[in-house]
């Protein structure tokens, strides 16, 4: 079975794939390398793989000879010390040699382990190694089993027996024929028992479709959830309550109800805004003092400057109608002073642009409805929209992001939690001659309306782009708070207001979605009902365990993200396996959707095994079909006009559509550098792309 990143493979054979740092070295790891040159002071430059640097060395070492190492410090300058105390023979495999100085056992299979971790430069521990020959002996070891323990290594994930069954089922299995068969099994279960009714439920979302069993399970989604339902579509459809009521009563809508409760319910989901962490506060914060400055008179330019550079500025330019973006887009761009109600109109647009939010147990409980009716009446929602909201709703329902928002959050402890470290992140944006205001103003206890006018100039001159990062969200919204405030303020207003943006930002994490996620109840299911589908949820638990441990990577100036989702549903054998990567946005988490990478994997029925990669610079697109199909390029070439149209009205310009073998170029690529999936960073991804 090919992956994802043997996909990835064929795009680098063609120089286009977006460049990755390399892992950085560890304490504690063990490597081979050659000595180049001996220098003064106990250092030498050594080729590590295919990188070469300068070490400070613990002991003495020959010139042009290859050795065994172990990394003992890290920094400004790397500390190595020698494992062997000879160096390793040529005529004599590294890998025994390697083991001998472990002490680990003569096992051939550990042997060839051992070997492929060194050609391929992959640095391990000793601990490692005893734990790659305790999983080889548990597990076997054959060459599959060899290849997962290599990449396991290879991408630092825990060399333990749960991460090891967890990657190897979901390497091995379709995760749709997994959910349709737990879905089927759960069947003569659902009315009996309230968990295993919710776990059915949200895995119907995902199996295949089946009209008669759907539409049971519709008006039972909407009998368990009607509260729920009936709270969020009075705020976003009120006039769909009533088919909403018919379905509570058990009654069958029309087909012409189904569409059009269909088609409302997909409009909802399209006008809401991917909020990052504080961003949906930061638009009503934007409102608010919007609001205030035209009851004040009118808007300054700086206002509209800084509101511009703000992350949830650009994603309300992407939803709202052509028409209102063009009036909002003269609005910022307009030099001379509009009228107050041509401002006043802007500001309804808005408002009522963040008055169809909804949080995202909100939309998730909208989108299951919607998924429930799309399946229930097949004409009522089209594939594309269908896929988008599988892929949408699998990706905030399934749990598949719960490990990787507790990493992301661990990594996020740099947001500054007192009035007094913002205060210095905000110096670093300031020169010299401000920065020595700001602190003398800052040290005095009552400072003079002068120097607060002073200091009120300073704060106009930042420089956000010295400020770190993961700051400068906050700095920008205490800009945006100071610039609507109608007179200079003084010392202890401006530490409140400060303190106001930081709990505001303490409180943007948003919180989850009250039910469990998919995994969490085959969790509880698994321990409460041990007699039921025990085998089936253990193995779903450990594929969509699988699929976290491929999500996480910690990469600075590239996101990437690969997952899959059930193509049963969509009447596929197999299922649709998708790769995100690109280049994160400025200020941002998010993949910038002007440089990136959108990959395919998916089987189909008539043209079999076909892969799509997209390629965006600029936004500009590239799409490569690898397929083996010799009638495929004619079908292709009637369907381009009409992706051409469909992506400029995105904005984006379509240069070429080209069809590549599949076979010669996958099978370079497999055997050139086998490896499993990507571990990819969860956060940030704007599905828009």
């Amino acid at each position: 079975m090919r992956s994802i990143a043997s996909f990835s493979n064929v795009l680098r054979s063609e120089n286009t794939r977006l460049k990755m740092t390399q892992n950085a070295l560890k304490p504690g790891q063990m490597l081979t390398g050659k000595v180049l040159e001996l220098y003064p002071n106990q250092r030498a430059a050594i080729q590590l793989g295919s990188s070469q640097v300068v070490a400070q060395l613990e002991t003495a070492l020959t010139s042009k000879q290859d050795y065994l190492f172990q990394v003992t410090s890290i920094g400004d300058v790397i500390r190595l010390k020698k494992i062997s105390d000879s160096p390793l023979q040529s005529n004599r495999p590294v890998s025994d040699q390697i083991m001998q100085q472990l002490g680990l056992n003569n096992n051939q299979q550990l042997k060839n382990l051992i070997q492929q971790l060194v050609s391929q430069n992959i640095p391990f521990t000793h601990k490692d190694g005893q734990a790659l020959a305790k999983l080889l002996e548990q597990f076997g070891g054959n060459s599959a089993n060899r290849e997962l323990l290599l990449i396991m290594t290879k991408q630092n994930f825990p060399l333990t027996e749960q991460v090891f069954r967890s990657l190897q089922v979901f390497q091995s299995s379709q995760l749709g024929t997994q959910i349709n068969q737990l879905y089927q099994q759960l069947a003569p279960f659902n009315q009996s028992n309230s968990l295993l009714s919710q776990l059915q439920q949200q895995l119907s979302l995902f199996a295949a479709p089946s009209l008669p069993q759907e539409q049971s399970m519709l008006q039972q989604f909407v009998h368990t959830n009607q509260p729920a339902l009936e709270q969020v579509l009075s705020k976003a459809t009120p006039d769909q309550l009533s088919s909403l009521q018919q379905l509570t009563n058990g009654e069958r809508l029309t087909n012409n109800q189904t569409q059009d409760f269909t088609q409302q319910l997909n409009q909802i989901l399209k006008q809401q805004l991917p909020f990052q962490k504080g961003e949906r506060q930061a638009f009503q914060l934007f409102l608010q003092r919007f609001e205030q400055m035209l009851q004040q008179g009118s808007v300054t330019n700086t206002f509209k400057s800084i509101v511009q550079h703000q992350g949830f500025f650009q994603k309300v330019m992407q939803v709202i109608p052509s028409q209102d973006r063009q009036m909002l887009q003269q609005w910022l761009q307009s030099s001379s002073q509009p009228s107050v109600s041509q401002e006043r109109q802007v500001l309804t647009v808005l408002q009522q642009l963040h008055a169809q939010q909804l949080p995202q147990s909100g939309q998730n409980i909208v989108r299951a409805l919607l998924l429930h009716l799309g399946t229930s009446n097949p004409q009522s929602l089209q594939v594309k929209d269908q896929f988008l909201h599988v892929m949408k709703h699998f990706v905030q329902t399934s749990g598949i992001q719960d490990e990787a928002q507790l990493a992301q959050a661990n990594r996020s402890n740099s947001t500054p939690h007192s009035a007094s470290q913002l205060l210095q992140s905000m110096m670093t944006g300031m020169s010299p001659q401000n920065r020595q205001v700001m602190e003398r103003w800052v040290a005095q206890a009552q400072p003079t309306m002068t120097q607060n006018q002073q200091v009120a100039e300073v704060l106009q001159r930042i420089n956000l782009q010295q400020i770190p990062q993961s700051e400068q969200s906050l700095v920008r919204q205490l800009l945006l708070s100071l610039e609507a405030s109608d007179q200079v303020i003084n010392k202890e207003q401006f530490l409140q207001l400060v303190r106001q943006v930081i709990q505001q930002a303490e409180v943007t994490i948003q919180t989850r979605e009250m039910e469990h996620s998919l995994k969490q109840n085959l969790l509880l299911a698994n321990q409460q009902h041990p007699d039921t589908a025990n085998n089936q949820m253990q193995r779903l638990i450990q594929s969509l365990t699988g699929m976290q441990l491929n999500m996480l990577q910690d990469e600075q100036a590239i996101t990437q993200q690969s997952f899959q989702i059930p193509g049963e549903r969509f009447g596929l054998a197999k299922d649709i396996r998708m790769q995100f990567e690109g280049k994160k946005r400025k200020d941002s988490e998010e993949i910038d959707p002007e440089f990136c990478r959108v990959l395919f994997h998916l089987h189909l029925h008539t043209l079999g095994e076909t892969m799509i990669t997209m390629s965006i610079q600029k936004r500009i697109v590239h799409i490569a079909v690898y397929n083996d199909q010799q009638g495929i390029k004619p079908l292709m070439d009637s369907f381009t006009p009409l992706l051409k149209e469909k992506l400029s009205s995105l904005n984006y310009q379509l240069s070429s559509v080209t069809q590549k073998p599949l076979s010669d170029k996958e099978q370079h690529a497999i055997n050139s550098n086998r490896t499993a999936y990507k571990p990819m960073q969860r956060e940030g991804i704007d599905y828009r792309v």
